[in-house]
């Protein structure tokens, strides 16, 4: 039976096939949080966790997020602010709350993400202790056209009694980050004006604590029946605290549906001069337009979306919709207009991390909108561009020059890693990450420059990208020491991507990515003096960057101890010397079990890793090493490491296929790809893993497609499908130029409007030139 079938025709009509939903099909509240990460919306502007809206629920974190609005007040550090609750609807009969948990019984239970059209539909039947049954269904969405406002609509269904029902729509003021943990439980925003806003419903305004940033929340209801008759018998406004409460009731007789809109508006000082008239003018027009005109026009805009970011896998139905659930959130989660903000570890679908980007954007997240929203990647970039003088002032700040991006970042550019952390059981320990972790400053570059690689934007690249570079390359610079004896600079007391070993000297990953930032500042200023001297003299006047200088830097970029690029390199200095443990058991999700030693001495002193860290640097730097090498070490760590971070089994899939392991990679590749629709390592509940999801994407199509681009410029493919994989097809832009792509196990056809040169498996084509409906794209 089609999942849709499940839900009435009132709601079927909306819903798309079973291919595009993901179902949860039994109600057990302690899944709730999992799934309202799972099916929480995104709309590049705010995201909502998935509450159920009557509430009344045990286990519940309601949120609904901004991008870009942060606040610290007692925190160990700016996060995400979690903003008035908007959604809450609540249901009476003869004062008896009706709701999910509010009953003796519940029947038909259904909830589904529906991906293609970015709804979420719920059915579910409510069987109270006296006998009532009573049908809810209900469509929420976040407006992708406009992305102020947001709605749901509740159809309410009194399947075996009539009477008078009563309801209550709420924005409730009170909310607070980490509901659920009292020891780390903040509030990040002043109430400042609870009010009817001129009758139309409640409107709560409030500001966040630290910036007196303004935030209003507005919302308004709509009641009827399935004749268009308005049902509403009288309405009241009443304050409760924080809390803007409207009441109102209906008369329902039995097996009669009323039909429930609540609109809501949300806007910040942000975008915004005055809050208050900004919500009124969205919510009228918002009512206005109506439930079905913008959701019709919210179903187009998820149109264009998948026409540009679908990938399509015949053969593997579960692995496909897995990959489209990663692609759905990744593409809802960034503001397409604002460069003021990036991506967090978790998306915006929960508080864990505090929203912060770290270097999981640039490596795992960017190459996603590079290839696929040239648009949204250029906002990425900018935003890292935007916070560097502030990294310059983190540089010197830590007794660097150039500059120092912070681990995690978030609207001010200051480091939000906090010094002391306090952990769920009141201890407290020293947290070194911000102190160590430097590799964040050469990933931003990285990821600069790769941006530039595949979209040829020299407008950012000249006016921004070359400045990230430049200033990054000269922090690593000042971040080495010289050391006389042996002729060779190296890097103290660093932490690589395995953060289990802190801090250490001369992490191969952290230095082979020094110098390449080094020589890449070189490469990129030396072609301007080559290309465009009077750009040159203006970045040399404005850096105060002198060839002396330059030249110094080429000197240190040659003499970085690199561990090596040859055979089994060690991570870093005194990793051969710990005790050499390895891998043997994996759990029933085929993640690998700490070994019994881990458990009898600190694993610092043991072999094993936390994450990829030298197989990540082979993942990076492919030309730096040759194959040999690359196989030796992914044979050597890939038994080493626990991949105790979402972001490590791409990186292994990745690599895995690169090295002629396909057996492996494709376990890696699932591991990744079903994260968080399974909720296969338990933590899915605090926000979705955004590394993961990018890395997944490239998974499929820089990995089994194998997309990369060669050292002379040329977009070059060599597939190596799994065997239960007919064929994959997906869209790209590649320097400004929408391509459409379709691999077979053995031969590549990339279509264009122009004729652009590629290669398969080392053989030149050129793309038909013809005009293909498949490639237009919007971006």
């Amino acid at each position: 039976m089609a999942l849709r079938n499940r839900f009435t025709e009132k709601v079927r009509s909306f819903i798309s096939e079973d291919e595009w939903l993901v179902a949860r099909e039994n109600y057990d509240p302690e899944e709730n949080l999992a799934y309202e990460s799972i099916f929480g919306l995104a709309n590049g502007n705010m995201g909502n966790r998935a509450i159920f809206e009557e509430g009344g629920v045990r286990k519940t974190l309601p949120a609904n997020y901004i991008n870009g609005v942060f606040d610290k007040s007692e925190a160990f550090m700016r996060e995400l602010a979690n903003t008035p609750n908007w959604v809450e609807l609540k249901m009476y009969y003869e004062c008896n709350p009706i709701g999910i948990e509010d009953c003796k019984d519940i029947k038909d239970f259904i909830t589904i993400l529906d991906m293609k059209k970015g709804i979420v539909c719920k059915h579910y039947i409510v069987c109270s202790s006296d006998g009532r049954e009573t049908l809810i269904e209900r469509i929420k969405f976040l407006s992708r056209v406009n992305t102020n406002v947001g709605t749901h609509r509740t159809y309410f269904t009194p399947l075996n009694y009539s009477g008078l029902i009563e309801f209550e729509n709420n924005v409730d003021g009170t909310i607070t980050n980490f509901i659920d943990f009292p020891r780390f439980r903040v509030k990040h925003l002043n109430t400042l004006d609870i009010n009817d806003m001129e009758g139309m419903g409640c409107y709560v305004e409030s500001e966040t604590r630290d910036f007196k940033l303004p935030i209003g929340t507005a919302t308004a209801i709509q009641i009827r029946n399935d004749n268009e008759e308005d049902k509403c018998r009288s309405k009241r406004f009443s304050r409760f605290g924080e809390m803007a409460t409207e009441f109102f009731d209906a008369l329902c007789e039995e097996k009669e549906t009323l039909i429930i809109d609540k609109y809501a508006a949300i806007c910040t000082g942000r975008h915004f001069d005055n809050v208050y008239e900004a919500c009124k003018k969205q919510l009228t027009l918002f009512v206005n337009n109506g439930f079905e005109k913008e959701l019709k026009a919210h179903f187009n805009a998820y149109q264009q979306l998948w026409a540009a970011a679908d990938v399509k896998i015949t053969g593997d139905d579960e692995l496909q919709k897995a990959l489209r659930f990663n692609i759905f959130h990744l593409m809802s989660t960034p503001n397409p207009e604002d460069n003021g903000t990036n991506i967090g570890a978790k998306l915006i679908h929960g508080e864990e991390y505090g929203g912060h980007a770290f270097w999981d954007t640039e490596l795992f997240t960017l190459p996603f909108f590079t290839w696929v929203f040239p648009n949204i990647a250029q906002k990425l970039v900018e935003y890292r561009y935007n916070l560097l003088d502030k990294a310059k002032e983190n540089a010197i700040a830590n007794g660097y020059k150039g500059a120092k991006y912070p681990w995690e970042s978030a609207d001010t550019g200051d480091e939000e890693c906090p010094s002391w952390t306090i952990e769920p059981d009141g201890t407290c320990y020293r947290c070194y990450v911000a102190d160590y972790e430097h590799h964040v400053t050469s990933a931003v570059a990285y990821g600069a420059n790769r941006y530039f690689e595949v979209t040829n934007d020299e407008e950012f690249m000249a006016t921004k990208g070359i400045k990230i570079i430049l200033e990054t390359a000269r922090f690593w610079v000042s971040r080495c020491e010289y050391v006389e004896e042996l002729d060779q600079y190296n890097i103290y007391k660093v932490t690589g991507p395995d953060e289990w070993h802190e801090p250490i000297d001369n992490n191969a990953y952290t230095n082979h990515l020094a110098k390449w930032n080094i020589l890449k500042a070189v490469e990129r200023i030396g072609h301007y003096e080559k290309n465009n001297h009077e750009l040159y003299t203006h970045l040399c006047e404005e850096l105060n960057l002198s060839k002396e200088e330059m030249s110094e830097w080429v000197n240190v970029a040659n003499k970085i101890n690199l561990k090596g690029t040859e055979g089994l390199i060690e991570q870093f200095d005194g990793y051969f010397d710990l005790e050499d443990v390895t891998i043997s058991e994996w759990d029933e999700n085929n993640m690998p079990i700490a070994p019994q030693r881990m458990r009898e001495i600190p694993k610092q002193k043991t072999s094993i890793l936390k994450q990829a860290d030298v197989v990540m640097l082979m993942f990076l730097l492919e030309n730096t090493f040759d194959m040999e090498t690359q196989k030796i070490n992914f044979e050597y760590y890939e038994k080493r490491t626990l991949h105790r971070s979402s972001l490590s089994p791409s990186i292994h899939c990745l690599m895995g296929l690169r090295v002629g392991d396909s057996k492996r990679a494709y376990d890696y590749l699932t591991r990744s790809a079903f994260v968080d629709i399974y909720n296969n390592q338990g933590n899915t509940r605090e926000g979705l893993h955004a590394a993961s999801a990018g890395g997944t994407w490239q998974c499929v199509v820089m990995g089994y497609c194998g997309m990369a681009i060669d050292s002379d410029g040329i977009l070059h493919f060599k597939p190596k499908l799994p065997d239960n994989w007919g064929m994959v097809s997906f869209n790209i832009v590649w320097k400004g130029t929408p391509l459409h792509i379709t691999v077979s196990k053995d031969d590549v056809v990339v279509k264009s409007q122009d004729s652009i040169p590629y290669r398969v498996n080392n053989e030149e084509r050129k793309s038909a030139s013809q005009i293909c409906k498949d490639c237009i794209v919007k971006n």
